[in-house]
């Protein structure tokens, strides 16, 4: 396992705990303090091409080379190898520390937290979550059952009904026993014992010697079983105490010593205090690991399963080839303009890379938008055409359903009245009248700019509480289909899409394409764009497609 930390101090304080206190072997300890020379990404390069490294730790507050992050990250999945980001700096007064500490430019949070997680890089948000994190992978490579099913075996019963809880938290799946191995369970424990995962052991276990080997043979036999979590206590006893983890750690070693396609992991309730070094050797001679808290080992064994899962799905898209990537060899030109455009110069930008609008007149005059309206077929909106006016129902500038001439007129002076009272300094160039679109789902897709990654594609659900309900995925460009496909499927609401409790299931294929376009437009115009929003997006019934009814762009 290699450790490359910009703080000094936790190169060490990481290191030396890896090493002495859960004897895990370290090829590399690097601090690369403020990256003067070297850069965290030329590091871990180095370490991702290295054979005696198949593990690697990072503690980073910013990363200076974004394109070589992603290369390199690129190498670790071919090759399988892990690497473990520790990112600090998500909040404001973090990014001051670290400006006045290492010089570092952090990126938007969530921006870098998609690239990693594109990238296949485990991101986890403490220290206790890396160790336990680094300490399971440098086990689990060597493991090549393709189920994550866990039994968690304890002799407290009371962290039988925690760790439940903690599991069904952090998605972990603890299934329960086959009937056969509650049956021979059963055989041998007290009757008031209940075989179930977690598999409570009872206080019987620390007075009968044979049943801990008898209960850990029973679940290494369970084919329903991927993943056994032994709970034990293992901080140092006082000379001449009560040590029960030592036997029970030599019992698993000789159990596994010949041989076993199980993860055996061992797990303390919480982290705190020496760790015996005779039981956690024992258990890393037999290649289980050992975890320290109830919830990082619980978050390690998910941050596992999502890593292989990750490698499955990269090399299954390997092999079918589905790119979903189409070409951007006729980007608009968008010559001097700069600042927020036009809604017709934003119009043709969007139509050029295949964004589906609805039918959109822009129109001087009253007169000029019952015109318009009369072109579109009524019923029809209207809005307010400035470019001053970002939010336009903020200041009253959106009137929805006007159905004849005397609608239109009157929509469009009340309208104007109502936002030169509430915005007198804003520029109006008139009225925009567009085709009334009615049901779909509103949605938001959009694109904001990282001063270090560049453009990062947004998609969520939309309307006037999008801010509010801040239900979004992020990724940054390409964009495949699978990616937009799991960018939907990550959504909390992503449920409604699918048609929840009577509704018709939503044009989600039709989402995902406008999506792969957009990370195209935004690649294509990745030093001139500085924002992109269609809000809303309305997502129509399956087979009916998608149509933009709003939308803002704004230029460097």
């Amino acid at each position: 396992m290699a450790v490359v930390s910009q703080s000094g101090g936790f190169s060490h304080a990481i290191a030396e705990h890896l090493m002495q206190q859960r004897c895990v072997g370290l090829s590399y300890i690097v601090s690369c303090g403020n990256q003067a020379g070297l850069t965290v990404e030329d590091y871990l390069g180095f370490l991702v091409d290295d054979e005696d490294t198949e593990v690697v730790g990072v503690f980073v507050e910013g990363f200076r080379q974004p394109d070589e992050l992603r290369a390199v990250a690129a190498r670790a999945t071919e090759r399988g190898k892990p690497i473990v980001a520790l990112k600090v700096g998500r909040s404001e007064n973090a990014r001051q520390a670290m400006l006045a500490h290492t010089g570092s430019l952090a990126g938007t949070p969530e921006i870098v937290d998609a690239v990693l997680r594109q990238s296949g890089i485990v991101q986890v948000t403490s220290l206790n979550e890396m160790l336990d994190t680094l300490a399971l992978l440098g086990a689990a490579t060597r493991y090549r059952r393709p189920g994550w099913r866990v039994c968690v075996f304890s002799g407290l019963g009371g962290e039988c009904g925690r760790v439940a809880d903690v599991a069904e938290r952090t998605g972990v799946d603890l299934p329960a026993l086959s009937a056969e191995t509650v049956q021979r369970i059963a055989s041998f424990m007290p009757d008031f014992a209940s075989p179930r995962n977690p598999l409570d052991g009872t206080g019987a276990m620390y007075e009968d010697a044979t049943l801990f080997p008898r209960m850990f043979d029973a679940l290494l036999a369970d084919d329903t079983i991927d993943v056994i979590a032994v709970n034990m206590r293992v901080n140092v006893p006082k000379p001449g105490g009560w040590a029960p983890s030592r036997q029970f750690s030599k019992q698993m070693r000789e159990a596994v010593g010949g041989g076993t396609d199980r993860l055996v992991v061992a797990f303390n309730s919480f982290a705190g205090g020496d760790l015996d070094r005779e039981v956690v050797q024992t258990l890393a001679d037999a290649g289980v690991p050992f975890l320290e808290g109830t919830e990082s080992a619980m978050q390690a064994l998910r941050h596992a399963r999502e890593h292989r899962r990750f490698l499955e799905r990269r090399r299954q898209r390997a092999a079918t080839r589905e790119a979903g990537l189409p070409a951007a060899e006729h980007a608009a030109d968008l010559g001097a303009a700069r600042g927020v455009l036009s809604s017709a110069a934003s119009m043709r930008l969007l139509r050029e890379f295949g964004i589906p609008l609805v039918e959109t007149v822009a129109a001087k005059t009253s007169d000029e938008a019952v015109s318009a309206a009369e072109r579109v077929g009524y019923p029809v909106v209207l809005k307010i055409d400035s470019p001053d006016i970002l939010h336009k129902t903020d200041v009253g500038g959106v009137r929805v359903g006007a159905a004849d001439a005397a609608a239109v007129r009157r929509a469009c002076e009340e309208m104007l009245a109502e936002v030169r009272r509430r915005a007198p300094a804003a520029r109006i160039d008139g009225f925009v009248v567009q085709r009334m679109v009615r049901g779909g789902t509103e949605m938001i897709l959009g694109v904001k700019r990282d001063p270090i990654f560049g453009p990062a594609l947004v998609c969520g659900f939309g309307g006037v509480f999008v801010e509010v309900m801040r239900d979004v995925s992020i990724r940054v460009p390409p964009v495949d289909l699978h990616e937009a496909r799991a960018m939907i499927a990550e959504l909390r609401g992503a449920a409604l899409l699918r048609g929840a409790r009577g509704r018709q299931p939503a044009d989600v294929e039709a989402l995902a394409d406008t999506l792969v376009e957009l990370a195209v437009l935004a690649e294509a115009h990745r030093d001139r764009l500085l924002a992109l929003d269609v809000n809303p997006l309305l997502v129509l019934d399956e087979g009916q497609g998608v149509v933009a009814v709003d939308w803002l762009v704004e230029l460097a």
